[in-house]
C-alpha cells in the first residue's frame, strides 16, 4: 500500500488546541464524515472550506497547510495570524 501523503495539519491544529473533529464540524455545518476525511488526508478541503476552518479555529489558513519544500511539518516560526475576513 502506499504511503498517504500529508498535505493538510487539521488534525494537529484540533489537538493543539483541544478540539475535536465532531466539534469543528459543527461549528463549519459539515458532516462529521468530511472533517474526519481532511483530518486523516484522505480528502483535502476546498480553499472556502480551509479559509473558514482557519477562521474558526483562530489560524493563518497557511498553518493548516504543510509545505512540502519544508524538512520540518507545520507552520514556520514566523507565521502569525492575520484577519481574512
Amino acid at each position: 500500500m502506499a504511503k498517504r501523503i500529508e498535505l493538510n495539519r487539521i488534525k494537529a491544529v484540533l489537538q493543539e488546541q483541544g478540539r475535536t473533529q465532531t466539534w469543528l464540524a459543527n461549528k463549519l455545518g459539515l458532516a462529521f464524515t468530511t472533517v474526519n476525511g481532511w483530518c486523516n488526508n484522505r480528502k483535502q478541503p476546498y480553499l472556502t472550506d480551509l479559509i473558514r476552518a482557519a477562521e474558526v479555529l483562530e489560524v493563518a489558513p497557511v498553518d493548516l497547510i504543510i509545505d512540502g519544500s519544508k524538512k520540518e511539518k507545520g507552520p514556520s516560526k514566523t507565521q502569525a495570524f492575520q484577519n481574512f475576513a
